[in-house]
């Protein structure tokens, strides 16, 4: 029976390490982004996560599930590492 849901843990782990890649990639870039407009994004997401519960297989499930966890991830490091320093997704302080 491991071997059924096996596909699914992989699949949600590789998301999970793609989307916080993605994430930390663009907060270095991206000086506009901060922790309030990724919440904007994962407020979507959530409606996301509510409005497909009739059709949404379930690789397209475990995707959904696995960028939630990554801006949830990544919103509570910025909050962390507080407002007062511009910070990648890891809550490391930028240098310049």
């Amino acid at each position: 029976m491991a071997e059924s849901t096996d596909w699914r843990e992989k699949t949600y782990e590789h998301t999970l390490e793609e989307e916080l890649l993605g994430l930390e990639r663009r907060l270095e870039s991206d000086p506009d982004c901060d922790a309030g407009s990724l919440e904007g994004i994962l407020t979507h997401l959530y409606h996301s996560e509510g409005a497909g519960w009739g059709g949404r297989g379930e690789v397209q499930s475990s995707i959904l599930s696995a960028t939630i966890a990554a801006y949830e991830l990544t919103i509570a490091r910025l909050r962390k590492a507080g407002p007062e320093s511009a910070s990648g997704a890891d809550g490391r302080t930028a240098s310049k």
